[in-house]
C-alpha cells in the first residue's frame, strides 16, 4: 500500500503547524487509524514558504504527476488549508483523486472523500478557506493604508527627496520594536526643487531629462533620469 503525506507552511517556523509537526501527525493517524498503515510505504512532500492561493508548489505538482500515474492509494494531510485555500484548485483535486480511487484522508477534519456528503463537506471547507485567505489579505491591506495615512513608511524604494528613518517604539508587552518614517534628504530635494521649477516654465520633462543626461546626473539609484 502506497500512501503520500503533503504538508504545507507559507512561512517557515519550527513552531505550532510546521511541517515537521503536520508529518509526525499524520504518521501517528496513519498507524492507528489506516488498516496495514502499520506497513505500508510512505512518502511525504514538503512545501515550506509556499502560499495555499494556488497550486504552483514544487512539491505539491511532483505528488500530484506521482498521483496520477497511479502510485498512491491514499492521500494523507494535517488540515484541508494545507493543500490549498483555492476553492477551484480543491474541487480539480476531489475529482482527480475520485478518479483514481486515491482515499484522501484531513487528520483534523475527518473528511471521507468517498461519499456523497463527505465530498460536499470537503468544497464546503474548501469555501471556508478560501474566504478566509481573501479576509487575511483585505486586514493586511487595511492595515498598510492606515500606518502609512499615520505617517509610517511601510518599506520599498523611497522617493526621490526623502530617506527612512528608523524609529525605536516600545510595544504594549516590552519587547522593543523597529518603525520608519520618511524625513527630508535635503541635497536630494533641490533636485526634486529643480524639477519642478524648470517644468513649470518649459512645459518639457524632455528637456529636464536632456539637462540632467548632459551634466551626468543620474538618480538616486544611479540610473539614467527618463521622461518617467
Amino acid at each position: 500500500m502506497q500512501i503520500f503525506i503533503y504538508s504545507r507552511k507559507s512561512k517557515w517556523t519550527g513552531r505550532g503547524e510546521s511541517v515537521e509537526n503536520q508529518i509526525a501527525m499524520c504518521r501517528d493517524y496513519i498507524q492507528y487509524h489506516i488498516d496495514g498503515g502499520d506497513k505500508a510505504e510512505i512518502t511525504e512532500y514538503e512545501d515550506e514558504g509556499y502560499s495555499g492561493k494556488n497550486i504552483n508548489r514544487p512539491q505539491f505538482q511532483e505528488m500530484m504527476a506521482e498521483i496520477k500515474k497511479g502510485n498512491c492509494d491514499y492521500l494523507v494531510c494535517y488540515k484541508l488549508d494545507r493543500l490549498g485555500r483555492n476553492i477551484a484548485d480543491l474541487a480539480n483535486l476531489v475529482e482527480t483523486l475520485n478518479k483514481l480511487n486515491v482515499s484522501f484522508i484531513s487528520i483534523k477534519e475527518r473528511f471521507d472523500t468517498s461519499t456523497p456528503i463527505g465530498k460536499a463537506m470537503l468544497y464546503f471547507a474548501g469555501v471556508l478557506a478560501q474566504m478566509e485567505r481573501e479576509q487575511i489579505a483585505e486586514r493586511v491591506r487595511d492595515n498598510m493604508i492606515m500606518l502609512a495615512r499615520k505617517g509610517r513608511w511601510l518599506g520599498g524604494n523611497t522617493p526621490l527627496g526623502y530617506e527612512a528613518q528608523a524609529e525605536e517604539q516600545v510595544s504594549i508587552n516590552g519587547k522593543s520594536k523597529k518603525s520608519f518614517r520618511l524625513i527630508v534628504n535635503e541635497e536630494e530635494m533641490q533636485t526634486v526643487r529643480f524639477i519642478f521649477k524648470e517644468y513649470l516654465e518649459k512645459q518639457s520633462l524632455m528637456g529636464i531629462v536632456k539637462y540632467f543626461l548632459s551634466r551626468n546626473i543620474r538618480t538616486k539609484r544611479e540610473k539614467e533620469y527618463t521622461t518617467t
